[in-house]
């Protein structure tokens, strides 16, 4: 069980943090994640308001000093010179795979020639796999994928490894390739906010040391697929 951590950040500065997170609530990674850093910021006294903001904007915004940070990015996804630090250790590690019905999803950027692709909307991450000549499709969720999947109106979707696997449990027809891009995925906080985070990181280095974020992804998941 997560226990309070002993050092809290300056009890001085403004105690309830905003967090800029994609608005894409019904994905179950973004469901996942909120209960996750919510756990980090109960834990050091801190409270937390979410921003949900269009994917791209969500970034944006905590690189701009808008937000006091943003729910889980890859490094890849923030900006070099941006003024976000990450905590001392990912949460997990993300993948985004694809997604097919009926066939073989593909593993590698090769595989995807000349498909039809459907991915969310917003996510840099995903232009790192798009090839050049793929129809694209953006859609704001997993599940409108899957919809345009059984509609017969996309060849492949890319989506996130936890959103793939809620869906394959709602139509065990879908199949998920192996990932087509694996980085660490980071919960990152504003430098104004850097006082945070070595109470942060020691609660989620607490967390995944007695397996409570894998639990979290997994009963999560089930949650998901039973509703």
């Amino acid at each position: 069980m997560l226990t309070t951590c002993n050092a809290w950040p300056n009890n001085n500065t403004q105690a309830t943090r905003v967090i800029t997170t994609p608005s894409t609530t019904s994905e179950v990674s973004v469901v996942l994640g909120k209960q996750i850093i919510r756990k980090l910021y109960d834990s050091c006294g801190l409270d937390i308001r979410y921003l949900d903001v269009p994917a791209a904007r969500a970034v944006l915004m905590a690189e701009k000093g808008q937000s006091d940070g943003e729910l889980a990015r890859i490094p890849m996804a923030v900006n070099d010179n941006a003024p976000l630090l990450p905590l001392a250790t990912p949460i997990q590690e993300a993948r985004l795979v694809s997604v097919a019905l009926n066939g073989k999803a593909g593993d590698s950027k090769a595989s995807l020639k000349g498909k039809r692709i459907g991915f969310l909307n917003g996510y840099r991450m995903i232009a790192r796999v798009l090839p050049e000549d793929a129809t694209q499709v953006a859609t704001s969720d997993t599940f409108q994928l899957i919809d345009l999947l059984e509609r017969g109106r996309i060849d492949v979707a890319l989506t996130l490894e936890w959103d793939a696997l809620a869906a394959k449990r709602k139509n065990p027809n879908l199949s998920i390739g192996e990932p087509l891009l694996q980085a660490p995925l980071y919960h990152w906080v504003h430098e104004s906010r850097k006082d945070d985070i070595p109470c942060l990181s020691r609660a989620l280095e607490s967390m995944k040391a007695s397996g409570e974020i894998d639990q979290i992804i997994s009963d999560g998941i089930g949650q998901e697929t039973a509703q």
